[in-house]
């Protein structure tokens, strides 16, 4: 009738629902006071309830999932601050943002930089002017030139912007083929 597994737990057989008996170790000292391996005990324990709970470890991380999302956004905030978790945002996800909003780099620094204060690394911009360089090559020209703008009120002014332009259509062509065969290889 009792069913002792793996995970010291004693699993009960009712009329509906099973009942599951699992033991859990409580410290005597207040978690303040505990030593980080005692800690580390506890956050093993919060683990193995939470496996118990879920049915399987693969799926505990839904329920750690859950309560990071129970949380208020400012908890969160503080969380990641108190355990000194630094998000990180790739050099590709950086190009992207600053070509989808329009920054130019000196915006593109100071928006860095703001990320920073606020535990976001957003990459160096070495790494994101390597990046650009590498997507581009060296068959793509960026000129400024003067182009005709319509305004709001239905009239039109010429001002300078930027226009890129390849001066090889077949050099362009053969780079964009090449970065292709680089990033999908074929599986063989």
């Amino acid at each position: 009738m009792l069913d002792a597994s793996k995970e010291n737990c004693i699993h009960i057989p009712t009329g509906g629902t099973p009942l599951t008996l699992a033991r859990v170790t409580v410290p005597k000292a207040p978690i303040t006071q505990l030593s980080k391996r005692t800690r580390k005990r506890c956050v093993l324990e919060l683990q193995r309830t939470r496996n118990i709970l879920s049915g399987s470890s693969d799926d505990s991380g839904i329920l750690f999932e859950d309560e990071v999302r129970a949380l208020s956004a400012d908890q969160r905030q503080q969380l990641l601050h108190s355990a000194g978790i630094k998000l990180n945002i790739e050099p590709t996800q950086g190009l992207a943002i600053k070509s989808m909003i329009g920054l130019p780099w000196y915006r593109l620094r100071t928006l860095s930089r703001w990320l920073k204060h606020s535990g976001i690394s957003f990459g160096s911009e070495r790494k994101h002017r390597a990046l650009c360089r590498e997507l581009i090559g060296d068959n793509l020209e960026v000129e400024l030139a003067p182009f005709s703008f319509k305004l709001a009120d239905g009239g039109e002014e010429i001002r300078g912007a930027a226009h890129a332009y390849t001066p090889s259509l077949t050099a362009k062509i053969t780079q964009l083929l090449e970065q292709n065969e680089m990033y999908d290889k074929p599986i063989r």
